[in-house]
């Protein structure tokens, strides 16, 4: 490793040696910057810099390959994938969101990429088993009624109508059952020997710190066939920080969110 050659051997992905080597990084610092109609795609709250997914899609996919995303939102997965000549196949229940990512391939002149409007446990039925190469998707969140007190009302709004099967309040335990359900059954369109990622932001609400990416990542190994490969840490440092807590409690400020990585054995 740290040639700057590209061998032959490499089933994986496309990468040098040396990009191999860099990729490994446990910690995603890279600066991403505002641009590809961010203005538009940010009125979905919890949408991620195409750049971000086209990174990460080059690390586990060849040129030509298909990445899935059940929980599309604006489709920050999908014009990763058009960036790095890859295809893509997203579902979102929420058809606003799937316009503004049309909308956005067009202004940015990228392909647009096959979408599906629905609940992604139903529309998981039109995607053949064993068709994809990689999933990638940045989850909805739990605690839908503590969300209805957030400051920002774009994220609330925008995690609540991307929420499949959503009931305002829902335990954890059945979030975290219908992650398993969803992304279980997602795990099923992967090749074998092929990987999933999934973003995932830890929480703090009622003066409790919720490590949701611990309880999702216990939750998705329990999923036959699924075996957790890492946690990759995606520090945003574009995020603002607020005064949490002064002057009686410490109260972290969340700059970052976990990128959960399974493989389908």
């Amino acid at each position: 490793m740290g040639s700057n050659i590209y061998s032959s051997k490499n089933k994986l992905n496309d990468l040098t040696g040396s990009e191999w080597k860099f990729s490994t990084k446990s910690v995603i610092n890279k600066a991403y910057p505002i641009n590809m109609q961010h203005k538009l795609r940010s009125q979905h709250g919890g949408q991620k810099p195409p750049q971000l997914c086209e990174d990460i899609i080059k690390i586990f996919t060849k040129k030509g390959m298909i990445v899935l995303d059940p929980f599309m939102g604006v489709g920050g997965s999908l014009l990763g994938a058009s960036l790095c000549d890859r295809k893509a196949i997203g579902i979102d229940i929420t058809e606003k969101w799937i316009d503004i990512y049309k909308q956005v391939s067009e202004l940015e002149k990228l392909e647009i990429q096959q979408t599906y409007c629905g609940d992604s446990f139903k529309v998981l039925n039109k995607i053949e088993d064993e068709s994809v190469d990689f999933i990638l998707t940045d989850v909805p969140y739990w605690n839908m009624d503590a969300l209805e007190k957030t400051r920002n009302k774009t994220v609330k709004q925008s995690k609540l109508n991307n929420f499949e099967n959503n009931s305002e309040g829902q335990s954890k335990k059945d979030w975290l059952n219908n992650m398993k359900k969803i992304l279980g059954k997602a795990s099923k369109k992967l090749k074998k020997g092929k990987y999933m990622a999934v973003f995932i932001g830890d929480m703090y609400r009622d003066s409790e710190y919720h490590c949701l990416s611990g309880e999702l990542a216990l939750k998705l190994s329990e999923i036959d066939g699924l075996t957790m490969k890492a946690n990759l840490i995606w520090e945003d440092n574009s995020k603002s920080l607020h005064v949490f807590g002064y002057p009686a409690a410490y109260v972290p400020s969340m700059i970052h969110q976990n990128i959960l990585i399974f493989r389908r054995d």
